[in-house]
């Protein structure tokens, strides 16, 4: 059933649900209670204000499909209000300029092993021997790999605090409420922090990843002459299984931590009881939102890789001999990569909070009780208008 069928949305309703409650009991009945004690109707020279009417697309009441949540998640992006937004393009550019110095820095460590070790012999299977040059095929596939990880995990860092920054404005799309910035700045105060140490904790497991790769590529450049695939290949199937179950279970610690006035470590042990028999689901989700928003940017994504190979981008984060040491071409790269994630995070983002909320859907009949009380509010209305 959607809302806006047999629930009606109502414009500028305060549901009065219990978010931050979980174990609060769900109506078995109408709500008649709710009806038999509505005040009486005010006279209409002391009525107030009628609310300002609030548009959505409506959430449905019921569990979401994956296409849905995405839906949902562009839909809610707009409701956030504008100071949440400052704050949260704040933390994507302090996310993007960490990854652009940890690239630089690793191109640089990478550059300077390449340059030592510049040329070596290896022999075919036919005992002929060949001299190669630096640097090797294992070298690039893992330096490459290293950087795209790179973006993954501080991306996936910032789109973890900003679905706790975004949680209250979620729920208030949800709820069918117009955005309230002083309402969702209460919910933020003092949980802020917690967001960051959430986000750190639940990019570890990539962090782990990251760094095994980036030591191959290091290994892989002080001696070409090895070989790194078989290394590569048991990083992968021991890692990206790891990762992609992980991050199910911690996906949804950030929304709980804010909405339910959660610790840390209550809102990882949440976030794991409302992922038990969804971490496909959870994981799928996430891979699938990152995949559209990747095919969103792409054309960024190309412009940013032409910079680099054609303006001498490349050269200067690996210290090339020769290469220049600031170009404004490499100031236009930087703004790209910005864009990217500027575009991409908030939206990410805000499906992690429907994810959450979808989870509290299939798991705890949140839905059932949305509807209840928009009855409920409704019957209070009608009740209150009559003569």
């Amino acid at each position: 059933m959607r809302a806006g069928e047999g629930m009606p949305e109502e414009a500028g309703i305060d549901t009065g649900l219990p978010w931050a409650s979980p174990s609060a009991p769900t109506p078995s009945g109408p709500p008649t209670a709710a009806i038999s004690v509505a005040a009486p109707a005010v006279p209409s020279a002391a009525k107030p204000p009628a609310p300002r009417e609030f548009r959505q697309r409506p959430i449905p009441l019921r569990p979401l499909t994956v296409l849905e949540l995405i839906d949902g998640a562009v839909g809610a992006i707009p409701s956030v209000p504008k100071a949440i937004l400052v704050r949260a393009a704040a933390v994507v550019t302090a996310s993007s300029a960490a990854a652009l110095a940890l690239t630089w820095w690793f191109n640089r460590l990478i550059g300077r092993d390449v340059q030592a070790h510049p040329v070596w012999t290896s022999t075919d299977f036919f005992g002929n021997q060949n001299t190669n040059y630096a640097p090797s095929a294992g070298a690039r596939i893992c330096l490459v790999t290293t950087e795209i990880l790179i973006a993954v995990v501080c991306s996936g860092f910032a789109a973890t605090v900003l679905a706790g920054l975004f949680a209250p404005s979620v729920k208030g799309y949800v709820d069918a409420e117009p955005a309230d910035a002083a309402k969702a700045r209460a919910m933020l105060r003092g949980r802020t922090a917690r967001l960051y140490v959430l986000a750190a904790i639940t990019t570890l497991p990539r962090a782990i990843a990251l760094s095994l790769f980036a030591l191959l590529a290091h290994s892989a450049a002080t001696n070409p002459a090895g070989k790194a695939s078989g290394w590569y290949f048991l990083i992968c199937l021991g890692s990206f299984p790891l990762c992609f179950v992980l991050t199910s279970l911690t996906a949804v610690a950030a929304p709980a931590s804010v909405l339910e006035g959660a610790g840390i470590g209550t809102a990882l042990r949440r976030s794991r009881r409302l992922a038990v028999r969804g971490v496909f689901r959870i994981g799928w989700s996430s891979f699938l939102t990152l995949f559209i928003a990747a095919c969103a940017t792409v054309s960024l994504d190309v412009f940013g890789w032409q910079l680099r190979d054609q303006y001498g981008v490349g050269d200067q984060f690996a210290a090339v001999p020769g290469s220049r040491g600031f170009s404004w071409w490499l100031v236009a790269y930087a703004v790209t990569y910005l864009l990217t994630l500027l575009l991409t995070t908030p939206y990410r983002a805000a499906t992690a909070t429907l994810l959450y909320v979808d989870r509290r859907f299939r798991r705890e009949g949140l839905d059932i009780r949305i509807a209840w009380a928009r009855l409920a509010k409704k019957a209070r209305k009608t009740q209150g208008s009559m003569p």
